[in-house]
């Protein structure tokens, strides 16, 4: 199975670290390809090119994985950075939709108050971790984001399965390197957001994967 990652250039240097976790901790997967079309300088992998179609996030992501030409796949974000050995990638949620509306605020509200709508209060699939799609999948909630509202688009193409519950961290701001690592001694997954991802994280992520991955040149 291959991992897809949906990516745009204009995110800061996640990738490079997402990459080097991959490859140091999960070993279960036959390729990992970039879907876009400005992969960075210094990458060397495959590619799958694909134009952003819309300012709308949810729906570039889902037509980028529109794209992706396999029944089955793994679908990474560039911020996901796996920090242990893992030898299955499951369907994982936190909670239900109707405990994400409580935390979302702006545009991402909208798109889980869509979700809610459409699916009811199922699991909240749209954590910060990988998940499994199938093409089928994909193109159900494709066809949803031609319309006029915004989806998340994990929980709208898994909202049918059982899936494993995951508590989620992604960490939004500016913090000390001993407080990444008090966060994340038992944790699966870490996340960044554009402010979180600073010289503490960084320090931290160059610490776990000092070394370079074979999609690097």
């Amino acid at each position: 199975m291959n991992i897809y990652i949906p990516y745009k250039r204009s995110r800061k240097d996640e990738l490079r670290y997402c990459l080097r976790s991959i490859e140091k901790n999960f070993a279960y997967y036959d390729d990992v390809i970039l879907i876009t079309d400005e992969s960075p300088d210094w990458y060397n992998g495959n590619v799958l090119v694909h134009k952003d179609v819309s300012s709308r996030k949810q729906l570039n992501i889902i037509s980028k994985l529109y794209c992706v030409p396999d029944n089955q796949f793994i679908m990474f974000n560039d911020d996901h950075f796996l920090l242990k050995p893992l030898t299955e990638i499951k369907n994982w949620y936190e909670g239900t939709l109707s405990q994400a509306l409580k935390k979302a605020t702006g545009r991402y509200y909208q798109a889980v108050r869509n979700t809610f709508d459409h699916f009811g209060d199922v699991k909240h699939y749209d954590i910060h971790v990988p998940a499994i799609l199938t093409s089928l999948q994909v193109h159900r909630v494709f066809r949803l984001e031609w319309g006029d509202n915004e989806y998340i688009i994990k929980t709208a193409a898994l909202s049918s399965q059982e899936g494993e519950e995951m508590k989620d961290l992604k960490i939004y701001r500016p913090i000390s390197k001993e407080a990444i690592e008090e966060l994340t001694k038992d944790r699966l997954f870490v996340s960044t957001g554009p402010t979180g991802f600073k010289p503490q994280m960084i320090q931290f992520l160059n610490e776990k994967f000092p070394d370079k991955s074979r999609w690097e040149k």
